[in-house]
């Protein structure tokens, strides 16, 4: 069984309907879902999804390209009243992203979103799943000085080997996707070949980031087997070991 750790099944650009692509994804050895809220109400919506499924979970967050639209106190209470839940199993997807805007004042509002839901996750008791978009040093900075207490996974991975290694030093998992399947993604490959086995995660973030033979088409979770593929191949392991051994490290690292 497969445990596609992060996709984003609520997203509009699905043509189909999101219960159809959970039910197709059950049945093409994806055993279990993690579906990250990016905004409170697609949150939400990753909350109820999971409610309809046994195997599916969902996290609660705001992402960064989303804070200017969140106000922090009803993030807190909404976050607060969504994990009383059980399915909530994490706070995500949170952190950093500089790609679109680097203006101080909407940086300062990132952080500032980012280090008030890593104490959320604290106080809830539950890991968090952290964006990293062009801020590694900042986002390395504010997970050593805020701590996550409960577990945290760097998400879609982009960092370079020693930024990999120093994430494993502090105890933090790895979520490696599509990326590493493309012929000239030279540093996501050595981070998949050198990433402690026992510390990997294996996710879609669909519908973006489709693996290789479908770049450039929409992307879905039954689509992960060509990650473990490829993974395989450059560890020199069977596919088996690394769906094996990241189905129970998803199952540890959310608790489910």
């Amino acid at each position: 069984m497969i445990f596609d750790t992060h996709c984003h099944l609520y997203d509009t650009s699905y043509e189909k309907d999101p219960k159809e692509i959970i039910r197709n994804s059950l049945n093409n050895n994806v055993g279990l879902i993690m579906i990250p809220g990016d905004t409170l109400v697609n949150s939400q919506k990753a909350l109820h999804l999971a409610s309809c499924f046994n195997e599916v979970y969902c996290a609660i967050g705001v992402h960064p390209e989303s804070v200017e639209e969140e106000d922090i106190k009803i993030t807190r209470e909404t976050l607060f009243e969504l994990s009383k839940n059980n399915k909530v199993k994490a706070i995500g997807e949170i952190g950093l992203d500089y790609y679109w805007r680097k203006d101080e004042k909407h940086v300062e509002k990132q952080k500032m979103f980012f280090i008030e839901q890593i104490k959320i996750a604290n106080e809830l008791h539950l890991p968090i799943i952290v964006h990293d978009r062009e801020a590694h040093k900042d986002t390395i900075d504010i997970l050593k000085k805020y701590p996550p207490l409960y577990g945290c996974v760097i998400h879609c991975f982009s960092g370079s080997l020693e930024m990999m290694k120093e994430c494993v030093k502090l105890g933090f998992y790895i979520g490696l996707d599509g990326p590493v399947t493309y012929k000239n993604a030279v540093v996501p490959k050595e981070v998949a070949k050198a990433v402690p086995l026992e510390r990997l995660l294996l996710e879609t973030d669909a519908p973006y980031l489709p693996p290789v033979p479908f770049r450039g088409q929409k992307n879905y979770p039954e689509y992960i087997k060509y990650i473990i593929k490829e993974i395989a191949a450059l560890r020199n392991v069977t596919e088996n070991e690394i769906e094996e051994t990241t189905f129970s490290n998803g199952k540890v690292f959310f608790g489910v």
